[in-house]
């Protein structure tokens, strides 16, 4: 398990972009709970984020792609609107240990 960070610096309702292992990954944080995605949208396979910063609508519901302004469902990773519509971003699985988080 790789130690990738602590729960309580990821700001609620917000998303944040990692590298893990020359994995770029998807931190999302709504309301209390922590989602993990491949940092890649389904539609070209590229990253979320490449203008950096959260792409969380302001009360997390919804991630949205800057490249072709897909949106996901945060708590499913599943597209429902935009080039992509019906497909998922591929969740990554880690646990959670006295606030620090672990991939698995």
């Amino acid at each position: 398990m790789s130690l990738i960070g602590n729960f309580d610096d990821i700001p609620d309702n917000s998303t944040s972009s990692i590298m893990v292992d020359q994995r770029s990954l998807l931190l999302v944080k709504r309301t209390g709970d922590l989602f993990i995605y491949d940092n890649r949208c389904p539609h070209t396979g590229e990253s979320l984020d490449p203008m950096g910063g959260s792409v969380a609508s302001a009360d997390g519901l919804l991630i949205q792609c800057q490249r072709h302004a897909a949106e996901f469902v945060s708590t499913t990773g599943e597209c429902v609107a935009g080039p992509c519509q019906g497909e998922q971003l591929e969740v990554v699985t880690y646990t959670l240990s006295r606030g620090d988080i672990y991939l698995d």
